[in-house]
């Protein structure tokens, strides 16, 4: 039987091509999701489907979480980055519907 691959930056590149297919011709995606999914191990991430949600953030906001805001936001202590980005995602949305 196959060991499960530790990388799943494979099966997520194929799911978003699937729903953004568009993205399919972006030549910067693989660069892209490789230096997040690196620093979303390097923020503490172990959730895989929480790291598919950074990179699939990724890939229709390039470098979002580079945005000072947000990097200060995910860098805080107290909680799992995991939260943290699910707070992120939850205030962005939010904003959204203020509008």
């Amino acid at each position: 039987m196959p060991e499960p691959d530790d990388n799943p930056l494979a099966d997520i590149r194929q799911h978003i091509i699937d729903i953004h297919p568009e993205l399919a011709c972006d030549a910067s995606l693989p660069d892209r999701l490789e230096r997040a999914y690196a620093h979303a191990v390097v923020l503490g991430f172990t959730d895989v489907d929480a790291i598919g949600r950074f990179l699939r953030y990724e890939a229709t906001a390039p470098n979002f979480y580079r945005q000072p805001a947000i990097d200060a936001w995910l860098r805080r202590p107290g909680q799992p980055v995991e939260q943290r980005f699910a707070d992120v995602l939850m205030r962005v949305k939010s904003g959204f519907r203020r509008d």
